[in-house]
């Protein structure tokens, strides 16, 4: 790993010819599935989790297959590189893709997978199980407790504030790998031109969730983050597609057994036969890894079926006007607020 502190790095002098994919959440579910996929078809992998002990299990990915949705790489596959990294952290993903780049001088492929549930319960009534713990109650009727309690003088119970690493993680922290993969993607395209090479499509795809498009009382924050993500990549896609040649896509999948499920949901979900394979993840990944005019699309993935979701209509010609920009109002007006910023 690159320490902390040490200039950018320059590529290889001799980059390796192998294209070249990070995957966060590397160690499990989905990017375990999709790292074993793509090695399987001879990509370099760099396969970054925050969990240490993800070191073995991608260690073991060059070892003959033991999925049953991916196939055994080859002997002559390149071995995957593991890099522990937690993603909520800027200097951590600036490591991820300082050592993915320094490999080859390449970063050909980007999933932004790593996510979490919600680590708070924003419906909790902290103050009401509060009071009801000092009054010796069971807390049944937390409401009326609060009335009886604080109308009695008791202390006032302090509002802390919430647990947002949800957030961090499922959308902050795609944001900032986001800006990464875009920093070195264009930083290999003028070194492609430089050296007179064909020009190539570099590509994101950022997993995103059936909750980005539905509500979800469960997980709210979860919710938010990944609603987050599908208007992010809508609104990025296209123009990286057309000033840098890079694709900006989104899966969301339906229910996928991964680490994230707490105990019992599994069962009952298999039991009901609302399971997604993690085959019909691995088609839709394919289908933005070969085909490179798709940017800017989300995709829900629901048992063997992908299907294309389109952003809502319009509500009438004044909101397309405002949502597409037409005449260049909202660029012009906003390239004159930014100018003299720095990345900020």
């Amino acid at each position: 790993m690159v320490p902390p502190g040490n200039s950018p790095p320059s590529p290889t002098s001799s980059p390796h010819p192998e294209p070249v994919a990070v995957i966060t959440g590397a160690s499990s579910g989905i990017g375990l599935a999709l790292s074993e996929h793509l090695l399987s078809k001879g990509w370099k992998v760099f396969c970054a989790d925050i969990n240490p002990s993800g070191a073995k299990v991608i260690a073991s990915l060059h070892a003959p297959s033991t999925s049953k949705e991916a196939s055994a790489p080859a002997p002559d596959t390149p071995e995957p590189v593991f890099v522990q990294c937690d993603v909520a952290s800027f200097a951590d993903q600036k490591r991820l893709f300082e050592q993915t780049f320094v490999w080859n001088g390449n970063v050909d492929f980007f999933a932004a997978n790593a996510g979490i549930d919600d680590k708070e319960d924003v419906f909790r009534d902290w103050e009401g199980e509060h009071l009801a713990r000092s009054k010796g109650q069971n807390g049944n009727d937390s409401s009326a407790n609060r009335e009886e309690t604080v109308g009695n003088g008791e202390e006032e119970f302090e509002c802390e504030e919430m647990n947002c690493r949800t957030m961090d993680v499922d959308l902050r922290a795609v944001m900032q790998g986001m800006k990464l993969f875009v920093f070195y993607a264009r930083r290999a395209a003028r070194r492609d031109v430089k050296e007179g090479k064909k020009k190539r499509v570099r590509r994101m795809v950022v997993t995103a969730s059936m909750m980005g498009i539905y509500p979800f009382e469960t997980n709210p924050q979860y919710a938010a983050a990944k609603h987050g993500l599908i208007g992010l990549v809508r609104s990025v896609g296209p123009k990286f597609q057309r000033d840098d040649n890079i694709t900006v896509n989104a899966i969301m999948p339906a229910f996928i057994i991964t680490g994230l499920a707490p105990k019992g949901l599994v069962e009952t979900l298999e039991q009901k036969g609302h399971v997604t394979p993690m085959s019909s993840i691995l088609k839709a990944y394919d289908a933005f890894i070969e085909d490179d005019s798709k940017t800017g699309e989300t995709v829900e993935v629901s048992g063997q079926t992908l299907y294309w979701r389109k952003p809502v209509e319009f509500a009438n010609e004044s909101q397309r006007w405002l949502g597409e920009d037409l005449e260049g109002v909202w660029k012009g007006c906003y390239a004159d607020a930014r100018t003299g910023e720095k990345g900020r």
